[in-house]
């Protein structure tokens, strides 16, 4: 599990979609059927950079939790006090996703990517030195505060790049790739324990995640539309990318009005986000899935330390027992975001030779309620039963998530490892 309340941050980064979708597009010089200027080949090297970025945020989560043992025995406090950085992560990205999303609207996509890999590549570095725990404390803060934000800007540049109706299915790719970390995170945390101990795991991160920064600074355009409209407006500044490759070609150099005009009035709103729990419905389905995020972090966050204190087993071990659920985690995101041969009915039958559940099911609603599907435009989902579409099935997954829960909680009991790793996966 990462460290951040992933759905709160799924929030975070829907309402930047939606604000995109407000936006009403000025007149760029472009194929009227467009509704970016991206080809399909830079889209997708666009999806791998910010995959690669968000990435971080589940693996700085991951990674560190088969080390909690061995930190706490060799700074020489308790494993109460080690998880105490869990939680100050953990506040951290509940806090930060807001104003960081806020300022992608804002400033762009490109500049805050920059920023929070440049803020998150220092903390590393301090981590693998450091030996006071209050130390570790406060570097693990600053850790959060850099990456955790990464993850919903990773979602709203979704948002620049596809309609709704197409959405889904890269929606579900990037999703994947996310979700990779709950099984490869606690495999390179057990390998780096049991050769070189747990400050190369930091180390690791210092290495890895500068690569990152340095692609995104040289190749990653600016995608927002409150900036460059479908791509073909001219970035300048720290918006501007240096090695154009993804971007469009044929840019257009003076900036529309009505896009000058929406950027001169916009003003940072760090808390707006906040506001949607003013609504009882949101506020409803926010509580209920902090109530289940609750739980999994317990859980995810405990487990590597139950099976080193239950079972005995070493740092590698329990690196491993994370696999059922990375595993799980990846192959849903996978089956989530494509379906073979599946057709949907609509005005007309149209047959999807790979079909998107996401895509199929806003299809579907939109069939149901009359609404045509355009996939060159962006929709307006105030007038779309959004809640019909989305959560269709997630009633069942929820109960039967409960179930498991209390199955794995019996099986630490009893001592029963081989049911505890089923109940995880």
């Amino acid at each position: 599990m990462s460290e951040k309340p992933d759905q709160c941050l799924f929030d975070d980064a829907q309402e930047s979609v939606e604000a995109n979708e407000r936006i009403q597009m000025p007149a760029v010089p472009q194929e009227p059927s467009s509704y970016s200027a991206f080809n399909t080949a830079q889209k997708k090297w666009i999806i791998a950079l910010i995959a690669f970025a968000g990435w971080f945020s589940s693996l700085s989560s991951f990674i560190y939790f088969p080390a909690i043992p061995s930190m706490a025995s060799d700074l020489d406090v308790s494993i109460e006090r080690i998880n105490l950085t869990v939680t100050a992560y953990l506040n951290m990205s509940g806090i930060f996703p807001s104003i960081v999303g806020n300022a992608a609207d804002t400033l762009g996509r490109r500049p805050v990517f920059i920023v929070t890999l440049a803020v998150y590549v220092a903390p590393n570095v301090g981590l693998a030195l450091q030996s006071p725990f209050g130390l570790l404390f406060f570097l693990k803060m600053v850790q959060s505060a850099g990456i955790s934000g990464s993850y919903s800007v990773t979602y709203g540049v979704l948002g620049d790049l596809f309609t709704p109706s197409e959405r889904g299915g890269y929606s579900g790719v990037v999703s994947f790739i996310l979700n990779t970390p709950p099984s490869v995170g606690p495999v390179i945390s057990g390998l780096l324990l049991q050769r070189w101990g747990w400050r190369s795991i930091f180390w690791f991160l210092a290495v890895i995640s500068p690569c990152c920064l340095v692609a995104i600074f040289l190749c990653l355009p600016e995608t927002s539309r409150h900036i460059v409209g479908d791509g073909r407006i001219a970035a300048t500044g720290l918006n501007r990318v240096l090695v154009p490759l993804l971007r469009p070609q044929n840019l257009t150099v003076e900036r529309p009005m009505a896009i000058s005009k929406a950027r001169s009035c916009q003003v940072p709103k760090p808390w707006a986000s906040l506001t949607v729990l003013g609504r009882p419905g949101t506020a409803i389905v926010v509580g209920s899935v902090g109530v289940y995020y609750t739980v999994y972090t317990c859980i995810q966050a405990s487990l590597s330390t139950l099976f080193t204190q239950i079972y005995h087993t070493s740092g590698l071990v329990s690196g491993l027992t994370y696999l059922p659920f990375g595993v799980v985690c990846a192959v849903n995101a996978f089956v989530t975001g494509t379906v073979e041969r599946l057709s949907v009915d609509l005005d007309s039958c149209v047959n999807l030779d790979t079909g998107k559940i996401l895509d199929v099911e806003y299809r579907s609603t939109a069939s149901k309620h009359n609404i045509p599907v355009d996939d060159t435009k962006h929709h307006n989902l105030t007038t779309f039963p959004v809640e019909e579409a989305r959560p269709r099935v997630v009633k069942y997954v929820l109960l039967v998530s409960c179930l498991l829960i209390i199955g794995y909680g019996w099986s630490l009991q009893y001592r029963a490892v081989s049911t505890t790793i089923v109940d995880v996966f």
